[in-house]
């Protein structure tokens, strides 16, 4: 009896790394699940179109493994059948020919990352009859539509307004967004990790009230990010949240804010002013008032970045002790000059660049 049992074993391990016996036999292969059904992976990554069957050997194909797809980056076009209930994480991770794609009402359960890196997606499809999932405007969203679960990356709108359902975005939701330019976060109370991150166009953005922190790397590499309004619930930002950050001019942190993670504002080349409130407790390596020099691959004092600080704060004793040019603080007042300075600057900006703009167009014709 022993020996047949271990039989049995050897023949299941074994029959689980056969490769499906299909026409597509060359691109995928399958594991057994605990409950009988079967996972499928693909092996070739340079698949253009795939159509995942529904049974192999006698069991249902339930799942798209972890990293099913990942890399296949020439993959256009993809059948997914009913039988799917489970996409593992990363499943398209890094597909980026696929534009669109269509998830049936079986699917129940979504990895992390799954479409990450999918520059050329342009909408996400549920089923009308999904129970856990809904895209409207080609969006994913839960089926509550509380939580935003993935923008598709090249989604070609510049303007945004989430539903007033919505009141979380997932870590990762809009990264890459190549043409958001403005986002209307309406009654968000939570953003996720590096939830902005690479959203290259984006302009300005509001932080709505109710949201107490900003973890990672949320608006890192935001290069067109001119302004930002941070709500008064608002207590951390997480490291690098606004590292590189080229086209930031000024910012003036929250009363409430307590804590900057590292490298909150460093190498944000134009960020001339910070004003920073007596209620900052921690303040963390080159948090703000650096630029990184590649020559000597170490990061350097920012010339033209002033800290407007309290004295004996945290903030002040961190300028000090980094030799960082600042500023002292002395009243409310004198915040108030300082931020009439900085819109009067904007509004020239702004300006210039409409009368450039009008002087081209009048060029053109």
């Amino acid at each position: 009896m022993k020996l047949k049992c271990i039989f049995y074993s050897i023949t299941a391990a074994l029959f689980c790394l056969i490769p499906l016996h299909t026409h597509a036999a060359d691109d995928f292969s399958y594991t057994l699940r605990e409950d009988g059904t079967a996972e499928i992976t693909c092996i070739n990554k340079t698949i253009t179109k795939a159509e995942i069957p529904s049974e192999v050997g006698g069991h249902r194909i339930t799942a798209l493994a972890e990293n099913c797809f990942a890399e296949c980056s020439y993959l256009t076009e993809i059948t997914i059948p009913e039988t799917i209930t489970t996409f593992g994480d990363y499943a398209f991770y890094g597909c980026s020919s696929l534009t669109e794609i269509n998830i049936p009402k079986s699917v129940t359960e979504i990895g992390n990352y799954v479409f990450e890196t999918t520059e050329r997606m342009t909408a996400i499809h549920v089923d009308e009859n999904n129970p856990a999932y809904q895209s409207p405007d080609g969006v994913l969203f839960d089926q509550s539509g509380e939580t935003l679960i993935k923008y598709p990356e090249a989604k070609p709108d510049s303007n945004y307004q989430l539903p007033d359902s919505c009141h979380k975005i997932a870590n990762w939701a809009l990264i890459g967004a190549q043409y958001l330019e403005n986002i209307d976060l309406n009654q968000v109370n939570q953003i996720g990790e590096d939830a902005f991150y690479y959203c290259t166009a984006l302009k300005s953005i509001q932080i709505p009230e109710g949201v107490t922190e900003l973890p990672g790397a949320v608006f890192g590499h935001c290069n067109a990010l001119e302004q930002i309004t941070f709500p008064s619930t608002l207590l951390s930002l997480g490291d690098q949240c606004f590292y590189d950050c080229s086209s930031l001019k000024a910012v003036r942190l929250p009363e409430n804010i307590r804590e900057l993670g590292a490298y909150t504002f460093c190498q944000c080349p134009s960020l001339e002013i910070i004003i920073i409130p007596k209620t900052l407790e921690t303040v963390n390596a080159y948090c703000m008032g650096y630029l990184y020099n590649e020559d000597s691959d170490s990061y350097q004092i920012q010339e033209n970045c002033v800290l407007y600080v309290w004295r004996d704060s945290p903030a002040w004793k961190y300028a000090v002790t980094n030799h960082l040019h600042y500023e002292l603080l002395k009243n409310q007042n004198q915040i108030y000059y300082i931020l009439i300075g900085v819109i009067s600057i904007i509004i020239i900006i702004l300006i210039i660049a409409i009368i450039r703009i009008l002087k081209q167009r009048g060029e053109t014709s």
